[in-house]
């Protein structure tokens, strides 16, 4: 096998890629085979081995653009809300639904890798990805605790990182179900609102604190 006339690194490595995410969202990490990953994508296992050290250095290149994606919109939206006032924070639930909508938006255009993330959460890589997450999330609700009931929350550890693995769950109830993108986004509306009540109980009666 040879690979194709005219294609240059940077088409044989996104070939690979591409073909390496179908193959562990269909196999698993465990299961995936290199051979047919270098079959599929019509090239060499020598190739392969030029621009990927191992089928772990692979798969973490296959996750890695999705991942960072995903943590980029995190992070977006976390400063769109910290850049909000306290009492904007606690009347409007705008940002909350454009940041799920967006997230939405996303996977629904890349759901093989997506789907390659949450079938394999198992993996050290995806471990690791939803531990940035989850560590994310309890660092934002510290700050948005900080700045909308500083001094007179009933908040510890243990329930700030109770409420990032409500948040994370939530999502991932809605993407084990086979809805499509319009029905989606319904159900996190619907939940973003249940979770933002749970959390605005805690502030002072009419927002005279705020």
């Amino acid at each position: 096998m040879t690979r194709k006339a005219g294609a240059v690194p940077e088409e044989t490595k996104m070939r690979l890629l591409e073909s390496a995410a179908l193959e562990f969202a269909s196999y698993g990490f465990a299961k995936a085979s290199l051979r047919r990953i270098c079959a599929n994508a019509e090239v060499t296992t020598g190739a392969l081995y030029f621009f990927f050290q191992d089928k772990e250095d692979l798969f973490r290149q296959t996750l890695s653009p999705a991942t960072g994606r995903i943590l980029a919109l995190l992070v977006s939206h976390y400063e769109a809300e910290l850049a909000s006032s306290a009492e904007t924070l606690a009347k409007n639930e705008e940002e909350d639904f454009r940041a799920a909508e967006e997230f939405l938006e996303f996977y629904f255009s890349n759901q093989t890798v997506c789907q390659l993330i949450l079938n394999n959460r198992e993996h050290p890589a995806v471990e690791e990805f939803f531990n940035q997450i989850t560590s994310l999330m309890d660092r934002q609700t510290y700050r948005l605790i900080e700045k909308t009931m500083p001094n007179i929350h009933p908040f510890n550890d243990c329930t700030i990182h109770w409420f990032s693995h409500l948040q994370l769950g939530a999502v991932m109830h809605i993407l084990s179900h086979d809805f499509d993108e319009k029905s989606a986004k319904e159900q996190l509306k619907l939940m973003v609102r249940f979770l933002r009540g749970g959390f605005l109980s805690f502030l002072p009666e009419n927002g005279q604190n705020i």
